[in-house]
């Protein structure tokens, strides 16, 4: 008997839709079994998650250069009172006023007759601006911790490094303190320069003082900052001489600036500024770490000099090591937030404080001790709230969790959970320099700089701090990081401070975004799928040129980056205030969403864009999703 043949079905392509990734960056799920829920993505590089889909960041350019930029920037730090705001940058010798800078960097973008770019990344010139005042000198470390603090007296920036001398600026002026008091003296009719670490010498008085710093006004006047005053004050109109060199004539009497800070380390010897490593105020007052120890220092209320009381504390801490950092830390204990005092080692254990005077048992109570990672920097925390998140071994833990969870388990409970692989790979490749991390609360972001270390690549860890999600900037190289005026900047090792989320360029250099969501079997796990078109849906201001790829089996290898995209200029170039204006804001959204061929053969596919900004105006697309058609490979009766 003849068997008849089964008529096969004719084949029908298929269509799935990648979202784009608002879960973002997720590193730490099962290959074969994608979370539910919002879409995540096994790469999304350079594109910035949002709660809508996912925007393609911006570029970067150099603001300014400390110095002929041969030291790498340090640290940078503000100050911000009033309608007074001040902008520092520092090497480990030199702190800059880069507030200012009278020489920007400088482009140049080719166009034809329609005013469209017609170069890929248009030519760079310049190297941003060498002209920063240097208003500190001569130091050996540049590791600045900085908190700004209000007192009866004033507004001021404290700075500390554990090597020089701590310093203070009081809107106007930068002043070293150290054991010594600060007291100006001002001269007239000069006839021999001073000094920096003479004696100076009252001719009438007899006074004696050591010279700290020598501001010149013209050629015969200026005035002296001296420390301690012995043999009687000096007088007006008398002469003075330094022991080297210097002659003028006492113009006033002594005006004392500041006062000591005084005091005495553990092993009896006299205490200096240049042993704090870290400065932190609490409940008005000031305290500070003594450097490599588990000692603390800290001042009267509502002072900036004076006698330093000792705290000390290597018995609250049984993992030993030495005090990284100390901060105030708000707690709900039920009745509201309460401030508390918290000092964390490099070994992450935690210890908790509360009250008003560390002199008093009963106004210093101890909370408890507490065990996180430890922390990757003595600046790789945020404050979020009244809470805060540390950078450690382990993820970017709140220290709220750490005092509800055991540590046994207190990764999972880690903001950064979502990529705990990749985030452990960090800590074991670069470790070996402080992590830095800020908060920019203009653009609801979280930015964790890594060292650039081990030959590792330039990147940065990047979260939403609204949803949580993860993403990664690539070609970003900081040292540092800062928010002035509501810009992100980030410091380099080439000496230069760099301004993020601006123009299309990398310093003049091209970049790519690249999303590759999460793969997946459609359903069909024994089955091979062919993968036939795709097309990136976006919105934005400009037409893209994406490039698609098949990403095959768990395995992403993505095809070299494409060319960039042009961008139109227009009648727009020109016409907006540099570093203020939002390029593309006149720009009517339009949808984008053309099919491409893409091919491409395995059990779970996945479709990844790729899109290099190459233009001085910044693309900002936003993806939408990805669609994709596949047939099944094996399909059979």
């Amino acid at each position: 008997m003849r068997t008849p043949t089964q008529r096969q079905k004719p084949r029908t392509a298929q269509t799935a839709t990648f979202p784009a990734a608002t879960a973002g960056w997720i590193s730490n799920q099962n290959l074969a079994v994608p979370p539910a829920g919002p879409q995540g993505a096994a790469v999304l590089e350079n594109i910035f998650p949002t709660a809508t889909g996912g925007v393609i960041r911006r570029g970067c350019q150099i603001y300014a250069t400390l110095g002929a930029g041969d030291l790498p920037v340090t640290a940078m730090f503000t100050y911000n009172f009033g309608n007074n705001k001040k902008f520092f940058g520092s090497t480990e010798t030199t702190v800059y006023d880069i507030t200012t800078i009278s020489s920007p960097i400088n482009y140049i973008l080719v166009t034809d007759e329609d005013d469209d770019i017609v170069t890929d990344t248009g030519d760079f010139i310049g190297e941003g601006s060498t002209d920063g005042l240097d208003v500190i000198t001569g130091m050996t470390g540049g590791d600045w911790i900085d908190e700004q603090f209000a007192t009866t007296g004033g507004n001021y920036l404290i700075i500390v490094n554990g090597n020089d001398p701590m310093h203070i600026y009081d809107g106007t002026s930068w002043y070293a303190i150290t054991d010594q008091p600060v007291n100006r003296l001002n001269y007239d009719g000069g006839t021999v320069d001073f000094v920096v670490g003479e004696v100076l010498t009252g001719g009438t008085s007899g006074a004696t003082a050591t010279i700290t710093k020598v501001v010149e006004t013209t050629g015969t006047t200026g005035y002296l900052l001296i420390g301690t005053i012995t043999s009687g004050p000096f007088m007006d109109n008398e002469a003075i001489t330094g022991s080297i060199a210097g002659a003028a004539v006492a113009d006033g009497v002594i005006d004392p600036l500041y006062g000591a800070i005084t005091g005495t380390k553990p092993d009896g010897t006299p205490l200096h500024t240049s042993d704090f490593s870290y400065v932190w105020a609490y409940k008005n007052r000031l305290f500070f770490i003594l450097k490599d120890s588990l000692d603390v220092y800290y001042l009267p209320v509502d002072q900036i000099t004076g006698a330093a009381a000792l705290f000390q504390m290597g018995a609250e801490f049984s993992l030993g090591g030495k005090l990284m950092l100390g901060a105030t830390w708000s707690l709900d204990y039920g009745n509201g937030l309460n401030d508390n005092c918290i000092f964390v080692t490099d070994e992450g254990e935690i210890v908790v404080y509360t009250g008003i005077n560390p002199a008093s048992p009963a106004d210093w109570q101890k909370v408890g001790r507490y065990q996180m990672g430890k922390p990757r920097g003595p600046k790789a925390f945020i404050r979020a709230g009244g809470d805060l998140i540390f950078s450690t071994s382990i993820g970017f833990v709140p220290l709220s969790q750490a005092l509800q969870v055991d540590y046994s388990i207190l990764s999972s409970n880690a903001v950064s959970y979502s990529i705990e692989t990749v985030w452990n790979e960090a800590v074991s490749l670069r470790s070996i320099e402080p992590w830095d991390c800020i908060l920019w609360d203009d653009k609801q972001m979280v930015i964790i700089c890594l060292p650039t270390v081990n030959e590792q690549p330039a990147s940065m860890f990047i979260s939403n701090a609204r949803t949580g999600a993860w993403a990664e900037f690539t070609n970003w190289s900081g040292t540092c990081l800062e928010i002035f005026n509501g810009r992100l900047f980030f410091g380099s090792q080439e000496g230069k401070i760099i301004e993020a989320w601006v123009t299309g360029l990398d310093e003049g250099r091209p970049y790519t975004a690249t999303y590759v969501p999460l793969f997946t079997d459609f359903g069909i796990p024994g089955a091979q799928k062919v993968g036939g078109q795709g097309r990136l849906q976006t919105r934005g201001p400009y037409r893209i040129d994406p490039q698609l790829s098949v990403q095959e089996d768990y395995i992403v290898n993505l095809p070299a980056p494409p060319a960039a995209s042009f961008v139109p200029v227009g009648s727009e170039w020109g016409t907006a205030t540099w570093g203020e204006s939002e390029w593309g804001s006149s720009q009517t959204p339009i949808w984008q969403g053309d099919w491409y061929s893409i091919g491409g053969i395995g059990y779970s596919l996945a479709t990844g864009a790729q899109i290099t900004s190459g233009s001085l105006v910044p693309l900002d697309a936003e993806i939408i999703g990805i669609d994709m058609s596949y047939d099944m490979a094996d399909w059979g009766s």
